[in-house]
């Protein structure tokens, strides 16, 4: 049977009513703030008014909590109630508006002149701050950010020597820490990196300690199974599918693991023959007598339950382990191409150099084909 919603306590629809409620108050009030123009002969506080209100709501736009949300609302119904009476040009209510305006007035010079001092105290920065603030503004634009998660920034490496800042390219190392592939670039390592590996090692912690206490648990089962084998035998008492499901769906689990996903033929019911003993019938044919024993495919079992837990924690670990692989074949190619790209950039240096000295030879050579150098205009004596 479906649960019966009740709207006051629904938060999702306080929510979205409390929308509404706003949107209708806006209207209302960019309304009234023309009419209040109108009733005092005076366009310029119709445009002060809208102004003012617009501004507010712009500013609150982003609240999620109930409570300020709330009070917003409220506040927003009582210069709704002002601007009325305003309307009528009602004394106290016009005394009151004057007031109100003159306070924001009064606030809003006070924050420009703040806003003033503060930038006439302003300072550009020193020059050595010059580099580190273009970074920033270079991290904060989205556009610079090429790493994504379908495409981490780690696999797109190797790139060219005129993009390394360093200007000397570094060639990483692949490690494994408990099992968890990294690539290890010289230096010391980054406070982010020895943050997400200690993540992943605790998440390995965590479930040998659960597979640990299951460990445990299934010797419980068993002595479970023993008792629930020996009350059927001997008493006739045994427990139901729909009851199993009841307390955790545990006999549907034992059922599945032992065959495989396979239903069985039969459904086993339990109804009271008298107020201490349990007859167990069969769906299919009621009139034959209740057995004295179950069948192991019928019944529930502690242990298989217990055994179907451990063995989806052993499922997860094996899934984790096969990703570790995966990643650790991605950054070897990494380091491959490293490497080669390294081996490559060293060769060009040393072809480079050697061509520089060849030149060199060549030059020197010539000269000496010209003629020996005299003493005095080598300027020996």
């Amino acid at each position: 049977m479906p649960r019966i919603l009740a709207p006051h306590k629904s938060g999702l629809h306080r929510l979205a009513c409390k929308s509404d409620i706003c949107l209708a108050l806006y209207k209302s009030l960019l309304r009234e703030s023309t009419r209040v123009g109108a009733a005092i002969e005076s366009p310029a506080v119709t445009k002060t008014l809208q102004s003012l209100i617009r501004f507010r709501f712009h500013r609150d736009r982003k609240l999620l909590s109930p409570s300020q949300i709330a009070n917003g609302i409220k506040a927003g119904h009582g210069s709704l109630s002002l601007l009325r009476e305003c309307t009528t040009k009602s004394g106290d209510a016009l005394h009151k508006l004057s007031q109100t305006l003159e306070q924001v007035t009064l606030q809003a010079e006070s924050i420009s002149a703040y806003r003033a001092e503060l930038a006439s105290r302003w300072k550009p920065p020193p020059p050595r701050r010059h580099a580190h603030l273009e970074n920033l503004r270079r991290v904060a634009s989205k556009a610079n950010h090429i790493s994504t998660p379908e495409s981490p920034r780690i696999f797109q490496h190797p790139r060219p020597i005129s993009e390394l800042k360093s200007g000397i390219r570094k060639v990483p190392n692949l490690i494994l820490a408990q099992g968890v592939p990294l690539l290890k670039y010289p230096g010391p390592t980054p406070v982010l990196m020895n943050r997400v590996l200690k993540n992943k090692i605790l998440w390995g912690v965590r479930k040998w300690a659960q597979h640990q206490d299951i460990s445990e648990k299934i010797q419980h089962g068993e002595w479970e199974d023993e008792w629930d084998i020996i009350l059927a035998r001997e008493q006739g008492i045994t427990e139901s599918d729909e009851a199993a499901n009841g307390n955790g769906q545990v006999g549907r689990w034992g059922e599945q693991a032992e065959k495989g996903g396979e239903e069985t033929s039969s459904v086993i019911n339990m109804h009271f023959v008298n107020p201490k003993r349990y007859s167990i019938g069969n769906e299919k044919n009621n009139n034959q007598p209740p057995s004295r024993f179950v069948p192991r495919a019928t019944r529930v079992s502690w242990t298989l339950a217990l055994r179907q837990v451990d063995r989806q924690l052993e499922q997860a670990v094996q899934a984790r382990g096969r990703q570790y692989a995966e990643l650790g074949d991605k950054y070897w190619q990494v380091v491959l191409k490293e490497r080669e790209l390294k081996e490559r950039e060293r060769r060009e240096k040393k072809h480079a150099r050697r061509m520089a000295r060849k030149q060199a030879t060549s030059i020197f050579g010539t000269a000496e084909r010209d003629g020996p150098v005299s003493s005095v205009s080598s300027g020996f004596i």
